[in-house]
Parts: structure tokens; sequence; C-alpha cells
């Protein structure tokens, strides 16, 4: 059989003739006319209608995947275990990066808009619909919710449990920066108050907090760690003879070795005089107040103490604006963009240059000098 009658396709599907006629009409089913007197009739190669009904029913059986709240959590453990070990992308991604992901995702749940029946959660104006709740200044928000999504669709995908052509869909959806990012970053003189300032001594804090403070603050800009390996850094890390900083499986689990230039030397040897006695391996340790007792320094008691001294002397700062402040003071002094580069742990000299903050008093006051 060559064609198949609009009946023969209701009859197949069980569906009204009705309602086949109007796929024909909108061009959703291939068909060819036939004339007869007084009109025409609809004929549908017999090959096609398999092959769109085989595309029907993975369709179908897609939006039920994605119509399943319970199966979508379930898969979501499993894709983020993907993303761990590799197995989605040949890379297995940070630990940070699946905290992110998971993040994203809870966001992406959270903002998704109530529904009242059983419909598809993920899909093309769904995702359309989350990503302009947010507002439109927080650029890094949407974007990482947008990678998030595409990584799950992607699994879904290789899974078998939806069809590719989601993924085709929602490109159209990246994210476009529509303000320009806020870089923080402080210039030398800046940077040396905030120095000066972490090393004063406050009311309540001992004299060991005032060590911790200055060689947290510069170990970041003088080595240019991320607040991440600055809080993971070991004892064995920290290579006082020689010099160095071994960060262990920093960004990407990639391994690198810094220098300690004489400044960040001094800092690093006069916090080691008043660290407490401890079993703990990590270099940077603190005291919970309520408890007396010490643990390794984390991220969140970094962000914080960032944000309280550069409050202090009047700056705008977080960790990542110091790592920012390495690479424009190193960058100003004459060093090499592949050595800074290299310092800072990227693969690709475009971002080392994202970092580079150059004012336009900075330029005035070397072009006065040429």
């Amino acid at each position: 059989m060559d064609t198949l009658s609009i009946a023969d396709i209701a009859a197949d599907l069980r569906v009204s003739e009705r309602y086949i006629r109007k796929l024909a009409k909108n061009n959703e089913i291939l068909t060819i006319t036939k004339p007869f007197q007084g009109g025409f009739i609809y004929l549908v190669p017999a090959s096609s209608y398999f092959d769109w009904k085989k595309n029907r029913n993975n369709f179908k059986k897609a939006n039920g995947y994605l119509s399943d709240y319970e199966f979508l959590q379930e898969k979501q453990k499993e894709w983020l275990s993907w993303c761990k070990s590799g197995a989605l992308t040949g890379k297995a991604l940070s630990d940070e990066t699946l905290d992110l992901y998971s993040y994203c995702m809870s966001k992406y749940w959270q903002l998704l808009p109530r529904r009242y029946n059983k419909s598809i959660l993920i899909s093309k104006e769904n995702l359309r619909t989350v990503l302009a709740s947010i507002d439109s200044k927080s650029f890094s928000i949407k974007d990482n919710l947008y990678k998030a999504i595409r990584s799950f669709i992607k699994y879904l995908a290789i899974k078998s449990y939806i069809n590719e052509t989601l993924l085709t869909e929602l490109k159209e959806l990246k994210p476009k920066r529509v303000y320009p990012p806020k870089k923080l970053h402080c210039s030398q003189g800046e940077f040396e108050k905030l120095l000066e300032e972490a090393s004063k001594w406050c009311s309540g804090q001992s004299p060991y907090d005032v060590l911790l403070n200055g060689a947290t603050i510069a170990t970041i800009v003088f080595a240019g760690l991320r607040a991440s390996e600055l809080c993971n850094l070991r004892l064995q890390d920290v290579d006082l003879i020689n010099r160095k900083i071994f960060v262990y499986l920093g960004k990407g689990k990639k391994n690198r070795v810094v220098g300690i230039c004489n400044r960040l030397y001094e800092y690093l040897v006069n916090y080691l005089k008043l660290r407490p006695k401890t079993n703990l391996s990590n270099f940077f340790v603190t005291t919970v107040r309520s408890s007396n007792e010490l643990v390794p320094f984390n991220t969140a008691t970094l962000l914080r103490k960032v944000k309280r001294l550069s409050k202090r002397v009047g700056l705008e700062l977080n960790v990542h604006g110091l790592r920012r402040t390495f690479a424009t003071i190193a960058a100003n002094s004459g060093k090499p963009i592949n050595i800074i580069s290299l310092a800072l742990g990227h693969s690709d000299l475009k971002t080392t240059q994202g970092y580079l903050m150059t004012t336009q008093d900075e330029v005035i006051k070397e072009m006065q000098g040429w």
C-alpha cells in the first residue's frame, strides 16, 4: 500500500477523521491531494505516515517523562553523579560546579509556574518563563541556570527518555548580558590600605585573629588564590623553605604551583608562629566562639571577613575582586600575561585578560610619564 486515506489513518490512531483532516490542513502531516469530481481528497504516503507516527509516539513518551516530577527528581540525582564522574561529557565537574548545578535546578523548580494538572515541566516555554522572572541584572544566575537545564536535558536525551530536538529548541533562550558585568577590584594603594586595616587590632580580637586576617588577605592578592583554594590549603601544601604553594585540586580539579614573594613570606611566617596547635591539616584554622573549638577556615567566613574589612576602608570588594586585584597589579608592574594566567590557574589567556582592570586615572597617570 503506497498511500493511506484520511479514514485509514483515523481508524489506525482511533481518532476522528476531522482531527486528521485538521492535521493535514495545518501541514502537520505530509499529504498529497488527489482531485476528483467536485474537489479533492487527501492521501498520505504510507512511508511518511509511519515515520510521523513513530516520532509522534516518541514525543508522547517524552512528554510523559517530562511531566513526572518524581521521575525527574530521581533522574536529577543520577545526572549529577554522571557530571561528577565525567560520564556525561568526558570531563569530571568539580564539587563547586555540582553544587551550583544543584542550586540552579532548585531555583528552576522554585520559579516554575504552579500547575494544576499534569503538564510538561521542562519545556522551552517554561524555561523562558523562569528566565524572564529573574532580574536582568543577575546575568550569572540566568546563565548558570540555563547551562544546568541544558546539561540535564542532554543527559535525558542520552538515556533516550526524550528527543534531542528539545536541546536545539532551547538554544535560542541562551541568556544575553544586558548590563555590563560588575567587576570589583582595587588599586595598589587601596589594597595597601586594606592590608593595613586587616593587620589592625579591633576590640574582641585575639592576636591570632589579627594575623589570620592579614595572612588570608595577603595570600589571595600575592598568590592569586581562589576562596576555595585558600580554605583547602593544607600545611603540607605551603613550602616556606622553597617558597612555593601547591594548590591541590583547584577549579576544574587541576593542580598548580605558585610562588611566595617576600611580603607574603613574612605574613605566613608570622601567622604560623601563633597558629594554634591542632590535629587539623588545614593551613588556615579559626575558632568557633560559642564552643571555643578549632575548625578549618571556610569560604563563608572568608567572604564575610573580606566584606567587613573592605567596608571599613570605604571599598566595595569581594574575594574574587582580590583575585582581579592580583592580576591587575601584576600586569601594571610589567609581569607577562602568560605568567599571570598560569598563576591564576586559567587555561585561556582571554579569561586572564578579562581580569585586568585598568582605570581611566591609571591610564592618564601612565601616559603623563611617557
